[in-house]
């Protein structure tokens, strides 16, 4: 499912029925129904990174329209970092994120980019954090959907 030739969907592990879609807005958050983008294609790059694409439009949406890839947010201010979706560049470091196993059993991930992990918080959703000495809070489940469409 990280070979970049599959779609898929990722449901943090205490979220239950809750899937990761980049909103219509433009932020990775959870949503229950069928909003934003929920299919995703974790494409590798070189030292283990991934660009995790989205392929699919507004409710997945007909057809494969432009890719979008996760790329961190930096409010600039007291807020937390988060993850929206931006125009993909493989080069771009805040773009290029980890996928690694993690305790819990299969499927199951931790996304990282570069020492700040994606987790969940009750008061703002998903975020990036770096955790010092305290272990990854938040497993992702990835459940394949299928071949990935088309890069041309």
């Amino acid at each position: 499912m990280l070979s970049g030739t599959r779609q898929v969907t990722i449901v943090r592990v205490d979220a239950f029925e809750s899937g990761l879609t980049l909103t219509d807005e433009g932020r990775l958050g959870e949503a229950d129904g069928d909003s934003g983008r929920q299919l995703f294609v974790p494409t590798p790059l070189t030292g283990g990174t991934f660009l995790i694409r989205s392929y699919r439009g507004a409710g997945g949406g007909p057809g494969t329209g432009e890719p979008v890839c996760w790329q961190v947010h930096n409010p600039q201010d007291t807020g937390p970092l988060t993850v929206r979706g931006a125009t993909c560049d493989e080069g771009d470091a805040g773009q290029q994120f980890t996928i690694a196993p993690a305790a819990g059993g299969e499927r199951t991930y931790q996304i990282s980019n570069r020492s700040a992990y994606l987790r969940y918080s009750a008061q703002s959703g998903l975020i990036l954090e770096e955790l010092g000495d305290a272990e990854p809070s938040s497993g992702f489940r990835f459940n394949d959907n299928g071949p990935a469409p088309d890069r041309e």
